[in-house]
């Protein structure tokens, strides 16, 4: 009778307590409430044992067809939520997606998910409010709906008029990480036609400065080794990463290589989750990476460490990176990053000492304006030790979106062709010839072959191609047009100047599955000029992405295309028609 009294005081009480005890009226159940449902259970029995044979219905089968109406499919598929590439089996009914399990043989996620993974299907909801819908413009300071033909008509009216009194460089394209390998490389392609290599992506502000870094270094930007493989490292050194809440999934990899005996190193300025898994935690100065990394060199050389036979095969330069980590003595290493000698040496020995050892580190590295530098001692130090080119060794970069590195091998670069080619004639050659178009005619859609071979502004500063004197600026025109296509400036600093630069376009266009932080700042300085085009999920679309350690995977269709929105490629498809 205890909780019969309980519900009683949710009756009568008031406030949060009355509503929650309210909430466990109808699981309650005395002996007085279990007596009446079994008396009208029985009742129910009772009377339609009395009812005619005409009145009481057969019980059938279910037929085959109305089986197969209900037959629930499963479509594979991979999560968007960061580059580790888990794979997802989809549950899809009637063309809904009703479940998700994660994939047991991927050799990723080896059947695991994490909280954000877990939550993908969420993105594939008929009821998700946040979505857009159907292409809107901005008319008067408010959104309003208009038809996919308004939209495509008006865009390419107001980009081919820009086009036509300013150039092709006066428009400003913003590809995504977020799209598949197919359309991305068709971005590229699709700019590359329009004129100008006034294009980029979220990698700018992500892992460029990897990319660059490790490229200059070994030829490449990129991990050098598998999460897999990373479970044959015998040490871990981690450094501006904090994989358990970034990557939670690629924690199976280090964990299993713990539980086998490897020695896992923090270096952080904060302790995080990933340092509460650590046997070694190092707490440096913000910014001093470089320096910490120069001591670790010092005692590397001081006690002989390095493998000399690999350096004399395989490394070049390394005397000069010797004498600069000579100079960088414990006690200065001590006041530029904060930590003790015993520390820097104790990280240094587990490193030597367990090899084949490996480096992972993230944006706490890149996000620097000595960005390039630091990830260039990171692959130094591996380098002495001998640790690159050898299972359980390298340098393992894990990156952001799940398809930035794809983005990055056959993308929007400003700088760059599909395929790191560059822009240099040869590369634009090469690429007319694989489009199945004329040099001459693909030059003919740029301003000048000068343009053609100049890359173009980076996403980082399109602001100041709109702000700036036209004096100051690398190209014929200022900006009047920027297209967001799967991009949101969230992640980008000077807002302040963003806003400015967006009430001075004389057109915005944003292609997104959802509004973004964009539309809103865009609708704050702007009465017009501003147009949403509801583009498709990953998930509404076929396609192929690249994880952070360059494996390949291909995504099926999961659902059609939510509401009126369209996926990338078709979207380009429409406008490059127009």
């Amino acid at each position: 009778m205890l909780l019969r009294k309980i519900s009683d005081v949710g009756r009568s009480g008031s406030g949060r307590l009355s509503r929650s005890l309210a909430g466990l009226e109808p699981q309650t159940l005395d002996r007085r409430g279990f007596l009446k449902r079994s008396g009208l259970t029985v009742g129910a029995g009772a009377f339609a044992s009395q009812l005619p044979l005409a009145m009481m219905g057969r019980a059938e089968a279910a037929t085959e067809a109305k089986s197969a109406a209900t037959k629930t499919e499963t479509r594979r598929t991979v999560c968007t939520h960061c580059s580790v590439g888990c794979a997802v089996d989809a549950e899809v009914r009637n063309g809904v997606w009703v479940g998700q399990e994660p994939v047991f043989d991927s050799p990723l996620n080896l059947g695991a998910h994490c909280a954000k993974g877990a939550s993908v299907r969420e993105h594939g909801m008929h009821h998700d409010s946040h979505r857009l819908k159907y292409p809107m413009k901005l008319v008067n300071g408010k959104y309003q709906r208009i038809s996919w033909d308004e939209a495509l008509n008006e865009v390419s009216a107001k980009l081919l008029d820009i086009r036509k009194q300013h150039g092709p460089d006066a428009a400003y394209w913003i590809g995504s990480s977020k799209q598949s390998n197919e359309q991305c490389y068709l971005f590229r392609k699709f700019v590359s036609m329009w004129g100008s290599n006034n294009c980029d992506h979220q990698a700018r502000i992500c892992h460029s400065t990897t990319v660059a870094g490790v490229a200059n270094t070994w030829g490449y930007g990129a991990m050098t080794n598998s999460y897999n493989d990373m479970q044959l490292a015998k040490a871990i050194m981690f450094i501006g990463s904090n994989a358990a809440e970034a990557h939670p999934v690629s924690m199976l990899h280090i964990l299993h290589a713990k539980e086998t005996g490897a020695k896992i190193i923090v270096c952080d300025p904060r302790f995080t989750r990933t340092a509460a898994k650590a046997d070694q935690f190092v707490r440096l100065r913000s910014g001093s990476d470089i320096p910490l990394i120069y001591g670790m060199l010092y005692h590397i050389f001081k006690n002989g460490w390095e493998d000399k036979k690999y350096i004399e095969d395989r490394v070049y330069g390394m005397d000069k990176i010797r004498e600069a980590a000579m100079q960088w003595t414990p006690d200065k290493v001590q006041d530029a990053t904060g930590v003790p000698e015993a520390e820097v040496l104790q990280m240094t020995k587990t490193m030597f000492e367990n090899k084949p050892s490996t480096v992972v580190w993230c944006m706490g590295q890149t996000q620097h304006t000595t960005g390039n530098a630091i990830v260039r001692m990171m692959c130094n130090l591996q380098l002495a030790l001998g640790n690159v080119g050898v299972s359980g060794g390298g340098t393992n970069i894990f990156r952001g979106h799940d398809n930035v590195q794809g983005a990055t091998d056959v993308g929007p670069n400003p700088d760059s062709l599909p395929g790191y080619y560059g822009i240099v004639t040869g590369s634009w050659k090469h690429w007319a010839s694989v489009w199945g178009v004329d040099y001459e005619w693909l030059k003919g859609r740029f301003a000048s072959q000068a343009m053609m071979e100049k890359p173009g502004i980076t996403v980082s500063r399109w602001i100041d191609g709109v702000l700036e004197k036209n004096e100051n600026i690398d190209q014929d025109p200022n900006l009047h047009a920027v297209i967001y296509w799967g991009m949101a400036p969230n992640s980008q600093t000077r807002g302040k100047e963003m806003v400015e630069a967006m009430a001075k376009l004389d057109l915005l266009v944003v292609i997104d599955p959802y509004p973004s932080a964009t539309a809103a700042m865009a609708a704050m300085v702007r009465k017009d000029g501003v147009y949403l085009l509801p583009a498709a999920t990953q998930y509404e679309t076929v396609g192929s992405c690249t994880a952070s350690n360059r494996s390949l995977q291909w995504r099926e269709k999961v659902i059609d295309p939510l509401f009126e929105s369209k996926p990338d490629h078709t979207i380009m498809y429409l406008l490059a028609q127009k």
